[in-house]
């Protein structure tokens, strides 16, 4: 066979896998609506100038036989202490709020919503987990701790299986320098303020760069870009179970 009729094959392959991923992508979710227990994890982009790089991420919870949401958040100004423990904890606040409100730029995505069992499950470790969290205390915009570490740690520490976008700076915040499993589970990472790497068989291709990443993820083939939803191409947002 020619070269030329094999490459054209090649990339005719290469572009009906992609669609065909794309088409079995899982689409955004627009309201976590329905009844019992129900955890989703969401993003709002920040206001002023940094509006189209950085996204404030948080969680928000209804547990078995509950009407309203809990908000769980980590914001850059503490709770005064006749507001605790009921209020929150330092940085961390606990907020009886609704669970799409933005911070004042618009544009809200979910990206993963747990409900049933499994919501019972997360709803029950976060209250458990959030009021020992390490870096509550601490609030630094860039490189972190910040909103996005706090997100990322206890979707770690309680199993949330969902992926922060590439413009929630800080998710990857590791101090001065580490090392962990990526956040599905498969492979590692490694991070400092200036520079970072991750690779994983479902995470794809990252590189960090002063808390912005840029990389591949071929599983959900895209590009991941500092910029916007963070990525061209397949959508990373996860539809409810």
């Amino acid at each position: 066979m020619p070269l030329t009729a094999t490459l054209q094959r090649l990339i005719l392959l290469t572009a009906a896998a992609s669609t065909a991923a794309c088409i079995g992508a899982q689409h955004p979710i627009r309201e976590p609506a329905g009844p019992g227990p129900v955890a989703i994890v969401a993003s709002a982009a920040i206001p002023g100038a940094i509006t189209d790089i950085a996204r404030h991420s948080w969680f928000a919870v209804r547990g078995e036989g509950e009407e309203q949401w809990e908000r769980w958040e980590v914001f850059q100004f503490t709770i005064r202490p006749r507001q605790r423990p009921n209020g929150g904890w330092d940085y961390l606040h606990r907020r009886i709020h609704d669970p799409l409100d933005d911070v004042g730029a618009g544009y809200v995505q979910i990206h993963g919503v747990l409900r049933g069992a499994e919501a019972s499950r997360f709803i029950a470790c976060l209250r458990r987990e959030s009021p020992d969290y390490e870096h509550r205390a601490n609030y630094v915009v860039w490189p972190g701790p910040n909103s996005n570490t706090y997100v990322d740690v206890m979707m770690r520490r309680c199993e949330f299986p969902a992926e922060l976008p590439a413009t929630a700076i800080g998710k990857d915040y590791r101090g001065i320098v580490g090392a962990s499993v990526t956040r599905g589970g498969t492979g590692v990472q490694v991070d400092s303020p200036l520079v970072g790497l991750a690779m994983g068989l479902t995470e794809g291709l990252e590189l960090h760069l002063l808390g912005l990443t840029v990389g591949i993820d071929w599983w959900r083939p895209a590009l991941k870009v500092p910029a916007d939803d963070g990525r061209l191409g397949c959508p990373a947002t996860v539809r409810e179970p």
